[in-house]
């Protein structure tokens, strides 16, 4: 007989996560899959958690990394082991191109139908589908949004809203109050703050109106009442979870991604009552980190998702309504480690220097200019990273630094990607380029209406799935 999934995850397979983590129970006042009877392969709630722009070498350094440091695996890997867990192959084009960007991607997760890159869910044709969340809460489902980019961010407003332009990103808070959702979490304050908006409107206080409670920090998350809720916890994009860890009054300020995942979850799942709730979860500043060419901060990035996903199995370890999904949305520089020297074990000498950064690599640059000398790029180098650059490494980025530097390669010719090639050496890490490319990418999901998962789809068929295991209506 295959194993349960309760069953599975109570083996050794995750007993490392299970110790290390405290364990969630069931919400309070509710035993699990206790409310009223579904069809058969029909979810009641629905969670999705996307590591934005990871590639198959991201995966596997990920895995990599967290066993010979922490000497524990990864809670996505878990995943492959599980008899209960369904895999599928999808393609993640856009109308527009063969590699999309997230709003595309999105777009056709959210929305059903493949748009140009840019759009958010508005058709080549002008077709407006109704997006995935909408189509929730017209049934009376609750939602809600968890990212480490801003809120108003491609990927979580595919969910939501129709726009022409992901960039608009003031444009898309206003809608997120017409939305309704029950849960915003992530950052981006100045697209609702009077102050930084154009139009000086203050969207904190039609929030508030609203009913929301507005959270600017973990302590006012933390104390949060019942009811809707807009956590906006930076200016931006959240800070790298490199950063975060490394900096105390970071941590002390902002939530991780999996402290959001259990807010969002504990909230969602008593506003969601019987109906349900559907929640987006997303990894953003893995995409970030790709582009950047910067390891520290792709694969610390990769791994506080993944303790996001753990808070995602601890939730569902006893439950049977709820179909959750673990995927990414298209690939990114596609970094793998490379074997320098593997007969003497170079390479992983090489590899256990990503160890010891302390910072990103955007971190790093942020003091340096086209004047810093290079004693001074050599001493920030060395505090952010561990590693002591050469004379000629540290030249070569001071060239970069003045714009004196030209790749073979012309996209990798800004200084911040130059620091994370030159860093590169010294992790033995290598990398395709600096953009978004058109992989295949897994999608994994478990739960009531996995099973009908196909074993290959195109980036469309997961929406259409998704409704059919939600029982919601096509939308336009």
């Amino acid at each position: 007989m295959p194993l349960s999934r309760r069953s599975f995850l109570s083996a050794a397979a995750l007993g490392t996560l299970a110790a290390s983590l405290p364990l969630r129970s069931a919400p309070a006042g509710r035993s699990p899959g206790s409310s009223a009877a579904r069809e058969p392969g029909r979810a009641r709630n629905l969670i999705l958690v996307v590591s934005d722009g990871m590639s198959s070498g991201t995966f596997a350094l990920a895995e990599q990394f967290r066993r010979r440091r922490d000497a524990r695996g990864t809670a996505w890997v878990d995943l492959y082991r599980d008899p209960t867990v369904r895999r599928g192959l999808m393609d993640t084009a856009s109308a527009s191109s063969l590699v999309t960007d997230s709003a595309a991607a999105a777009s056709a997760w959210g929305g059903g139908l493949r748009v140009n890159n840019g759009a958010l869910n508005i058709g080549p044709a002008g077709e407006r589908p109704a997006p995935l969340f909408a189509l929730a809460r017209a049934e009376g489902r609750a939602a809600g949004l968890v990212t480490t980019a801003t809120i108003t961010h491609a990927t979580p407003a595919g969910f939501t809203v129709n726009t022409p332009s992901r960039n608009d990103e003031t444009a898309i808070a206003d809608l997120y109050l017409k939305a309704g959702l029950d849960v915003y979490l992530g950052g981006g304050s100045r697209h609702f703050d009077p102050a930084r908006r154009p139009d000086k409107h203050d969207a904190f206080a039609a929030f508030r109106a609203q009913g929301y409670h507005v959270a600017l920090d973990r302590a006012s998350l933390a104390a949060a009442p019942a009811g809707p809720i807009l956590g906006l916890f930076g200016d931006g994009h959240l800070p790298y979870a490199l950063d975060h860890t490394s900096d105390p009054a970071l941590a002390a300020a902002t939530p991780t991604i999996a402290q959001m995942t259990e807010a969002a979850l504990a909230r969602l799942s008593v506003s969601g009552g019987e109906r349900g709730f559907v929640l987006q979860i997303e990894g953003a500043r893995i995409d970030h980190a790709a582009h950047a060419n910067d390891f520290p901060g792709l694969v610390h990035d990769q791994l506080a998702l993944d303790d996001a996903l753990a808070a995602v199995l601890r939730f569902t370890a006893d439950r049977d309504d709820t179909l959750v999904i673990v995927t990414t949305d298209h690939a990114n520089a596609n970094p793998g480690l490379n074997g320098h020297g593997a007969a003497n074990g170079e390479t992983d000498r090489l590899f256990a220097n990503t160890f010891t950064a302390r910072k990103t690599n955007d971190w790093i640059m942020r003091d340096l200019t086209a004047d810093s000398s290079h004693a001074a790029i050599r001493e920030r180098v060395l505090h952010g990273s561990g590693i002591a650059l050469a004379a000629n490494e540290t030249a070569l980025l001071g060239r970069a630094l003045r714009d004196d530097y030209a790749d073979a390669y012309r996209a990798r010719r800004s200084a911040l990607v130059i620091l994370g090639q030159l860093l590169s050496n010294h992790y033995a890490i290598g990398w395709n380029g600096v953009a978004h490319t058109s992989d295949l990418v897994d999608v994994h999901a478990y739960g009531p209406g996995s099973e009908t998962l196909p074993g290959f789809l195109l980036n469309t068929d997961l929406h259409h799935f998704r409704r059919h295991a939600l029982g919601l209506p096509a939308g336009v």
